[in-house]
């Protein structure tokens, strides 16, 4: 941990059937000033704030296939506009340990423009290469009238290695239902692209459960079998040796071959009121 101590007032744990999965520190106005996940992959991030603008965040990762030691770096500084709106991220990124070969080091800025219809604008500079920009980003955010998200949808279509075969890496609608009470009760996809490796892009459906104090207590999860909301590679175009890899994935899919496709896991959410005696030192679980 790196956070202040006095700037803490409480943390919340999450649980998968009954595995240690997150520890997020919380500041006395409710706001995420460190948080940890562990698994096959971790991270960290830390936040800094001015005010009520969070003006720098640290993102520490180490993924399944990461060497041992190995740690990428994300600082992230950020400006607003008058209004309190985001128009500047600064990204500073690295690694650890430092490469031998040469600089590890890079750095990028997203400017943001906002629309008079509510839309939101990103410019990358510097810009990427023909190569590395995607053919198709669309990512939209539907609200309602309370401001409440109903809709989330996303195309994110990459230049395949030739003209003819773009590849395809996100293609979902995934809506949200509220109850009475504002609270987001209900997630599902009603479509989503499998891809050539009949991966999902989520749960199909989540259901979210409060306690007295509307805090998030539990959250029930549901992948399916079920091709009503799911949508396949079209097959037609390719060759025969990579139409028969399509359809050994999608045979592995159909009959849950790994366990992935029919499965129900709960996600449950501790609060303790912070205490640096019993809290002081992050608890990292080891199973």
């Amino acid at each position: 941990m790196q956070s202040p101590i006095n700037q803490i007032a409480h943390l919340r744990t999450k649980w998968r059937d009954g595995n240690h999965i997150e520890t997020v520190f919380y500041d006395h106005r409710g706001r995420v000033i460190e948080a940890f996940t562990f698994g096959q992959s971790s991270s960290k991030e830390l936040h800094y704030y001015e005010g009520d603008q969070r003006k720098k965040s640290i993102y520490y990762s180490h993924g399944e296939s990461s060497t041992p030691g190995y740690v990428s770096i994300d600082t992230v500084r950020r400006d607003f506009d008058a209004n309190g709106r985001l128009i500047l991220e600064y990204h500073a990124t690295a690694s650890l340990p430092e490469s031998t070969a040469g600089s590890n080091q890079s750095s990028y800025k997203r400017h943001f423009k906002y629309t008079a219809s509510g839309d939101t604008l990103t410019k990358l500079e510097p810009q990427l290469t023909e190569i590395d920009t995607p053919l198709v980003n669309i990512d939209h955010w539907e609200r309602n009238m309370k401001s409440q998200l109903v809709r989330h949808y996303q195309l994110y279509v990459l230049r395949g290695p030739d003209a003819t075969h773009p590849d395809t890496v996100n293609h979902y609608s995934q809506r949200f239902a509220y109850d009475p009470k504002g609270r987001l009760k209900l997630a599902w996809f009603d479509s989503m692209y499998l891809g050539t490796f009949y991966l999902a892009a989520g749960p199909d459906t989540i259901w979210y459960y409060y306690n007295a104090q509307n805090r998030l207590t539990e959250e029930r999860h549901l992948y399916s079998t079920d091709m009503r909301n799911k949508r396949e590679v079209d097959t037609t175009k390719l060759s025969r040796r990579d139409s028969e890899v399509v359809n050994l994935y999608r045979k592995n899919f159909i009959n849950n071959e790994y366990g992935w496709s029919n499965r129900k896991y709960v996600i449950k959410y501790k609060y303790e009121k912070f205490d640096p005696a019993k809290h002081g030192r992050l608890i990292i679980p080891t199973s």
